[in-house]
């Protein structure tokens, strides 16, 4: 990581009474969301040599009204504002944060909140906002956003694919943990991403029956063998017919009483098939540059859609065809530049 620039009021000082200096991460606890602000949390503080930063991890229930009229919070009375965050709100005087980083839109409102406040009592934290929350940016010290998101500003910075906690020696490392179950199925050796449900839609029974036949159809093609990995979303269903159509051919599949082989996975396999609902799984596998292919649900439309077509542009990730590619992917590792981006604004 970047360590040319230093963190912002970060370290041993009189405001934090000899206390380590923190970067909050608030989050409704929505995983995807706040792992991603907990990813760039940790970036920063690899970036302070004084090791005298501390990271605290917030999971809170947001006001109704901050979550869904976040348009609202730049107008209203503070001492409301103060009311809607509750306990929150009351710690953000007494432990005065350096840096608070929240993530999606239903934490707009309060980043917002907060912002005003820590102004208004002249705390000194800034806050940090990550994706695109469709408000202008000048409500936030910093927003993180998608290359394919609008916003755009002085304080803006963008990535072209989600923030993540993964680099290569950590996948590496955890490779050298994997057992004999992962490391006996016969090259190629693919990976097999599974997400499921989303907020876009649902995995109907026909949906699932068809991802299950696309499998192991590239299975019997290529000769590769699958490591099969379900995620909290995957259907049940899905991996018993997938499974079931498999049949003799080589693969594993994670039982949900063993060890997470992820992302020990991405170091053990030549290529990665990730579900197409997933931006966070995609994002994290193109760190390895191994050939990283989309299985289509549905047609995906939207921002994920152009999340696709900017990653495929780019050599990043291609669609699952019939056969296993012999070329090279272009690797994505983002976070270096986006700290560096964020520290230059922090300081500015």
């Amino acid at each position: 990581m970047p360590t040319s620039t230093p963190l912002p009021s970060l370290g041993k000082t009189a405001e934090t009474s000899g206390e380590n200096a923190q970067i909050w991460v608030i989050s409704d606890g929505t995983a995807g969301m706040r792992l991603q602000a907990i990813a760039l949390g940790e970036a920063l503080i690899a970036t302070d040599t004084t090791n005298q930063t501390s990271l605290d991890d917030i999971i809170i229930k947001p006001s109704w009204w901050l979550r869904h009229l976040p348009r609202l919070v730049p107008f209203l009375p503070k001492a409301l504002l103060s009311s809607w965050l509750g306990s929150i709100g009351d710690r953000l005087s007494k432990d005065k944060p350096a840096i608070i980083i929240t993530c999606g839109r239903r934490m707009a409102g309060t980043s917002i909140a907060l912002n005003r406040l820590s102004k208004a009592h002249a705390v000194g934290t800034s806050t940090i906002h990550i994706q695109d929350p469709r408000l202008p940016p000048h409500y936030f010290d910093i927003l993180v956003v998608p290359q394919h998101d609008p916003a755009r500003g002085a304080n803006v910075v963008t990535s072209m694919a989600s923030l993540n906690r993964l680099d290569m020696s950590k996948i590496a490392n955890a490779a050298n943990q994997l057992g004999e179950k992962w490391r006996a199925l016969p090259t190629p050796r693919v990976a097999v991403l599974l997400g499921g449900s989303n907020r876009r839609y649902g995995i109907s029974a026909m949906m699932a029956k068809d991802m299950a036949r696309q499998l192991a159809d590239f299975a019997a093609k290529t000769g590769a063998s699958l490591a099969l990995i379900p995620s909290r979303r995957t259907p049940a269903n899905l991996v018993t017919q997938l499974t079931a159509a498999l049949g003799p051919l080589p693969y594993a599949v994670m039982d949900q009483a063993e060890n997470n082989p992820y992302p020990g996975i991405l170091g053990l396999v030549d290529a990665v098939i990730v579900t197409s609902d997933s931006v966070n799984m995609i994002s994290e596998a193109t760190i390895t540059g191994l050939p990283i292919l989309i299985a289509e649900w549905q047609s995906e439309t939207g921002r994920i859609g152009a999340f696709h077509d900017a990653m495929i542009a780019a050599g990043h990730i291609a669609p699952m065809r019939d056969q296993l590619p012999q070329n090279s992917f272009t690797p994505l590792f983002e976070m270096p530049a986006i700290v560096n981006s964020v520290l230059a604004r922090l300081n500015s």
